[in-house]
């Protein structure tokens, strides 16, 4: 058989070559990976940008009625927030529809090269239906373009000379305000919650997504129910956000005018990512072929015995051919260290904080203790793919056309593993437990080194 992509493979040493561009693994959405709130332009071009939604009314925090104070800060924020917010919905849909355009062309092409080589290795039948490719993603494109999902509600104001904890006692808007005893200052948050409303059988169901975020942080949490494939535009209701600011009388006006802006460019970089519905930014695209594959194989007969720890393991093998080949090894580590350290299921912003700021408010917190560390082992699929992607880069194709002859030339059931090792002591010529441990601590190393890079060069 020919080489599958027409070359193969080298890597002359037991350390691999990790002088490969570092990504930002933990990047969530498309404005906070563009760098929107850190772009001093994006505030000097605020006058071109097509207002966004309709009136916003502004609330004096404390006597929870409207603003009539004649503040000159208050006034250019009012006057500013439609004109932000116009701006980063068009940064939205100008990022995510060329993101979108780029996945839809490369997923397309990775999903057809995966096709053909699991049907070399005897998986018939599987292909990724082009049509329902980011099915869901296009229906939150087609929302975004109808419509914005977001409505600025109301600008709560709050005077910083009457800020005290007795004068915001029994107050309903100060909830979302505490004072900080560790940095002595006033704290502000939003809470969000998206509804979607999904009809099946004549009933309908809310999912739901709820977003918190410290304004002054920028950490907060992301909590998120599944969202089906079933959508359509209407299906997405809008959400209302109130927005509290902070202003002083005893400061400059065009200081505190420029450091409010900047704060809720920064603060809408994070919380205006209608994507993460479907998933996070860093691994939105990057899972689908491996578990479809995945899913995909559990409902088919092959002739192997130990059907679970050989199908993960043989379809994230498969996989990973076809992502070293597209987007070279880098990709493949990025993604696994992406799932593995970076992504906080609840995270949100540049930290996790669940803001339980008030009583009855327990929204758990997700933190991972403890040093990072990488141990593969070969009883697992986990640990046998990368093993498997170890013999792939040192031999190339040699190694996938051993085991694919083995596997595809089977009569019988037999051990998926055993196959596995002799391919591996075949090609290598060294015993299979000897290369296989060799190859899970470089495997190992080699992850760790890229997670160490990601880490310092983000």
């Amino acid at each position: 058989m020919t080489h599958f992509f027409g070359k193969t493979v080298q890597v002359a040493s037991a350390t691999l070559s990790l002088s490969f561009m570092m990504d930002a693994g933990w990047s969530q959405s498309a404005l906070s990976q563009a760098g929107v709130g850190d772009d001093g332009q994006f505030l000097v071009e605020l006058d071109a940008y097509v207002k966004y939604g309709g009136n916003i009314d502004v609330i004096d925090g404390i006597t929870e009625k409207n603003y009539h104070s004649d503040n000159a800060v208050v006034k250019a924020i009012h006057s500013s927030f439609p004109k932000i917010m116009g701006g980063l919905h068009n940064r939205l849909l100008e990022l995510e529809a060329k993101h979108m355009a780029f996945q839809m062309t490369q997923g397309i092409a990775h999903g057809r090269k995966l096709t053909v080589l699991a049907d070399a290795f005897g998986i018939k039948g599987f292909e990724l239906d082009d049509e329902s490719w980011l099915r869901k993603e296009r229906t939150i494109l087609a929302r975004l373009r109808a419509k914005p999902f977001f409505k600025i509600k109301e600008i709560i104001v709050w005077e910083k000379e009457g800020l005290s904890e007795r004068a915001l006692r029994g107050n309903r808007l100060a909830q979302n305000l505490r004072f900080n005893p560790d940095s002595l200052i006033w704290e502000r948050r939003v809470l969000t919650e998206w509804e979607v409303a999904i009809r099946n059988k004549k009933k309908l169901k809310i999912v739901n997504k709820w977003q918190g975020l410290n304004l002054d942080t920028n950490k907060g949490f992301h909590i998120s129910e599944t969202l089906p494939n079933s959508l359509y535009l209407d299906a997405f209701r809008e959400v209302k956000v109130s927005y509290p600011i902070i202003v002083s009388r005893n400061e400059d006006s065009e200081e505190q005018i420029t450091r409010i802006q900047q704060q809720i460019v920064r603060n809408l970089s994070y919380l205006y990512d209608p994507f993460s519905w479907g998933a996070r930014r860093n691994t939105r695209f990057r899972t689908k072929f491996s578990s479809s594959l995945v899913n995909h194989m559990k409902n088919r007969s092959y002739r192997v015995n130990d059907r679970e720890w050989f199908d993960a393991a043989i379809c994230n093998f498969l996989n990973d051919m076809v992502t070293v080949e597209m987007y070279g090894l880098k990709e493949v580590y990025s993604l696994y260290t992406t799932r593995k350290f970076a992504n906080e299921r609840y995270l949100l912003g540049l930290g996790m904080d669940p803001l339980n700021w008030l009583e009855g408010e327990d929204r758990s917190q997700s933190s991972r203790r403890g040093p990072v560390r990488v141990h593969f082992s070969f009883n697992n699929s986990e640990g046998a793919r990368f093993a498997m992607l170890d013999m792939y880069l040192r031999y190339g194709y040699a190694f996938g056309e051993n085991l694919r002859s083995k596997l595809v030339a089977l009569k019988k059931k037999e051990s998926g593993r055993v196959l596995v090792e002799q391919a591996i002591e075949e090609v290598s010529g060294v015993p299979a437990e000897t290369y296989i441990k060799a190859a899970l601590k470089a495997q190992a190393e080699g992850v760790l080194q890229y997670w160490e890079k990601l880490k310092n060069h983000p």
